[in-house]
């Protein structure tokens, strides 16, 4: 049985937070084709952070691409040599300012048929009073709400953000 496998690449724009590479891929023995896809260079996480009352700690921020505020985890970027329990604290620290304790609940790609970013997302309890100063460009409002509201949000279509629905989810 022939596997799929990808026989090369080539940067066709490259900016400040992704790459796009087009990449050749044989499907089958003589059948090759190129693929457009979106390099992130990078790992990220998503933290569901969930208190002892059960609410569940989301942030609200400008989403560019689809042109409107959305509810999301805490998520970001694992910097260079930083693990992913680390930047979930960071992140978390940074976006909600809280800390807590980790436990992996799942790794996943969201469109793997275009971007190469893996997401790592945690369940975060026993939060406690921890915060950072931010990192993000545009202004991000923490919304606190118990975890149902949060997943009725999400059948209502209110949350659409694919890794916090899993999250919630999870």
């Amino acid at each position: 049985m022939v596997m799929e496998r990808r026989l090369g690449s080539r940067v066709l724009f490259e900016g400040a937070k992704f790459a796009v590479k087009e990449i050749d891929v044989e499907l089958a023995p003589g059948k090759v084709v190129q693929w457009e896809i979106i390099d992130k260079g990078g790992h990220s996480i998503a933290v569901v952070p969930v208190d002892g009352a059960g609410d569940v700690y989301l942030v609200e921020e400008y989403c560019g691409a689809t042109d409107e505020r959305a509810l999301s985890l805490p998520k970001g970027m694992i910097d260079a040599g930083e693990s992913a329990e680390a930047a979930a604290l960071r992140e978390m620290r940074e976006e909600i300012g809280m800390a807590g304790d980790l436990r992996k609940l799942s790794e996943m790609t969201v469109s793997p048929g275009y971007l190469t970013q893996k997401t790592t997302v945690f369940l975060a309890t026993g939060l406690r009073p921890d915060p950072l100063p931010g990192d993000e460009e545009g202004r991000i409002e923490v919304v606190k709400m118990p975890l149902q509201a949060a997943l009725q949000k999400t059948l209502s279509g209110e949350i659409t953000e694919a890794r916090t629905i899993a999250g919630l989810a999870l």
